[in-house]
C-alpha cells in the first residue's frame, strides 16, 4: 500500500538521506520473491521484527531521528524458508494527520500547538506525538510496538494496528511505557517502567510471563530525567540518572527543551527487585548512556556492562555534532560493601545498540553483541560492522559488511539445540550499496567466515532503532 502525500524536503536534515530517508510504500514478499544466498537454519521458526522512524509527512523538526512516524520492518522465517513485509504502526497521530493530508504535529524537541479545525473534526488533540516508532517486542502472547513517551501499541502478527494497550488497566492516563524492558529469564517476568510528562518519579514496572502486572516500585526523583534503557541483575534494577533533562513548557514555546548540566554528575539507582529493601545511590562524574548491554552479580559486586557517551547526544540545534560523538564499551562496577564505582573502558571500537543472548540476560555471560564501526561518517554517523564483545579475553572482533554499508542493531537468536552462546545467531538489517538490501544472519562464534544467510528483500529497509526475534511467531 502506498499514501500519497506532498513530496518531502530530505535536505533539512542529514538523518533523512541516504539510507535514513523513509520509505513510501507498504510491501509483502513471499518465498518465491526473497533471493536467500546462503542457508536459512531450519530449525528457526519465528520472526525477526524491527521498529523505526519513517516520516509520513513533512516533518517540521528533525535533528536526530526521534520523530518518524513508526514502521515496523519483519522477516518471518519457517521451515529454511522467509517471507517479508512491512507496516506502519497505525497511531492516532498518523491517522490525523493522513485525513488532513499533512504535518500536524511537532517533535519532541519542538512541539506544535493542535491547529482547533483538528480537534473539531475529531482528530487527535494531544500535541506529542506517540511514534512508536522504537522498539518491537513480544512477550506473553503480546506483540508491542512501543515508543517511550507514551502508551504502547498492540499489533498482530501480521503487524495490523489493534491500538493502544494498556496492560488491563494497569497502564493509567498519562504514564509512559518505556521501550527497553528486559525480561527475566528465570520468571519470565518483562521489567519495565514508567515516566510520566507531569511527575519527576520513576516508577518500575513489572508484568508476570503472561502479561498481568505484578508490581510497581516508586523511585522519587526531584526532576524529571532522560531515563531511556535500564538492567537487570538477579536482586536488582539498575537506572543511570545523568544530568540530562527535558522541559516540556520550553518545547511547547519552541525553545530548546534539552539541557545538559554536567556539575551535577551521573547518579547510579540500585533498586532492589522485591520492592521491600531500601534504594542504594551510587554517585560518578557525568556521563551519558543510550543503551546497557548486559549485568550481573559476583563477590558482592555488581557488573554492568553499557555503552558510554561523554555526554547528552542530542539538542534541538542542527548541525552541533553532538550526535556523532563517540559511543564506547564499559564495564561498570559497584561495590555493594564499600559502596564505590569503577568505571572503565572496554573496548575503543566506536558502537551502540548493545545486546546480549537473552537466556543470560541478569546473568554471568561471555559475549556481548552491538552495531559498530570501523570507519569515520561524515553528515549523519552510522554503523558498517556487527561487533563481538568477549568479556572473558578483552577481544572486540568485528565483522564489515562494507566501507559504505549501513548495518542496524544485531540481535542474538539462540540456537533452539543448544545452550552454548557461540551456537547461535546474529540478525540485522544491512543496508550495502551495489548489493542492495538483506537480512544478515551471522553466527556467533564465527565472524570470520560471514553470514551463513543473506536475505535479500527487494525494497529498502532504512536505518532505525530496535530489533528483537519473535520466537514461534508467524504469520
Amino acid at each position: 500500500m502506498r499514501f500519497e502525500g506532498d513530496p518531502m524536503d530530505l535536505s533539512i536534515s542529514p538523518y533523512l538521506q541516504g539510507n535514513y530517508a523513509p520509505v513510501t510504500e507498504e510491501k509483502d514478499f513471499g518465498p518465491d520473491e526473497l533471493k536467500v544466498e546462503g542457508q536459512i537454519p531450519k530449525n528457526l521458526l519465528g520472526a525477526f521484527m524491527r521498529d523505526g522512524p519513517n516520516s509520513a509527512f513533512q516533518p517540521n523538526h528533525y535533528v536526530y531521528p526521534l520523530d518518524g512516524d513508526g514502521m515496523i520492518h519483519a522477516v518471518y522465517l519457517q521451515d529454511g524458508k522467509a517471507a517479508y513485509k512491512n507496516r506502519w504502526v497505525e497511531t492516532s497521530h498518523l491517522q490525523t494527520e493522513r485525513q488532513f493530508n499533512r504535518t500536524l504535529y511537532g517533535s519532541v524537541g519542538k512541539m506544535l500547538p493542535v491547529p482547533e479545525e483538528v480537534i473539531e473534526a475529531g482528530g487527535e488533540p494531544n500535541p506529542v506525538r506517540n511514534t512508536a516508532n522504537t522498539n518491537i517486542l513480544y512477550h506473553g502472547g503480546k506483540l508491542l510496538a512501543m515508543w517511550e513517551g507514551g502508551f504502547p501499541h498492540l499489533l498482530n502478527s501480521d503487524l495490523s494496528t489493534v491500538g493502544l494497550y494498556d496492560y488491563d488497566g494497569a497502564l493509567q492516563p498519562g504514564d509512559a511505557l518505556t521501550a527497553h524492558p528486559k525480561i527475566c529469564p528465570a520468571t519470565g517476568d518483562l521489567i519495565s517502567c514508567t515516566q510520566r510528562w507531569d511527575s519527576a518519579n520513576y516508577w518500575v514496572q513489572m508484568f508476570d510471563k503472561n502479561a498481568q502486572h505484578k508490581k510497581t516500585i516508586e523511585v522519587p526523583f526531584t526532576r524529571k530525567g532522560i531515563i531511556h534503557d535500564l538492567q537487570i541483575t538477579e536482586n536488582y534494577v539498575v537506572i543511570f540518572y545523568a544530568p540530562a533533562f527535558h522541559d516540556m513548557a520550553r518545547a511547547m514555546r519552541g525553545e530548546d527543551p534539552f539541557s545538559w548540566e554536567p556539575e551535577k554528575g551521573t547518579k547510579i539507582f540500585v533498586i532492589p527487585r522485591n520492592g521491600s529493601e531500601d534504594i542504594v545511590t551510587y554517585e560518578t562524574e557525568a556521563f551519558f548512556s543510550w543503551h546497557f548491554c548486559n549485568g550481573f552479580e559476583k563477590g558482592g559486586k555488581i557488573i554492568i556492562d553499557y555503552v558510554w557517551i561523554n555526554s547528552m547526544p542530542f539538542t534541538q540545534t542542527q548541525g552541533t555534532g553532538v550526535e556523532k560523538q563517540p559511543r564506547r564499551m564499559y564495564r561498570m562496577e559497584l561495590d555493594t560493601k564499600t559502596r564505590s564505582v569503577t568505571n572503565e573502558q572496554f573496548s575503543d571500537v566506536f558502537c551502540e545498540f548493545s545486546r546480549v543472548d537473552e537466556r543470560r540476560m541478569g546473568k554471568s555471560y561471555r559475549y556481548g553483541f552491538a552495531a559498530s564501526s570501523n570507519r569515520s561518517w561524515g553528515d549523519a554517523h552510522g554503523y558498517n560492522c556487527t561487533g563481538r564483545y568477549d568479556f572473558n579475553t578483552g577481544e572486540t572482533v568485528l565483522h564489515e559488511y562494507g566501507s559504505e554499508a549501513n548495518a542496524g542493531e544485531p540481535v542474538y537468536v539462540a540456537n533452539p539445540d543448544s545452550e552454548n552462546e557461540k551456537d547461535g545467531w546474529l540478525m540485522c538489517f544491512v543496508y550495502n550499496p551495489g548489493e542492495g538490501q538483506f537480512l544478515s544472519i551471522l553466527p556467533a562464534g564465527d565472524f570470520s567466515s560471514g553470514p551463513v544467510a543473506k536475505i535479500h528483500i527487494p525494497s529498502r529497509v532504512p536505518n532505525g532503532f530496535h530489533a528483537n526475534w519473535m520466537q514461534g511467531l508467524t504469520l
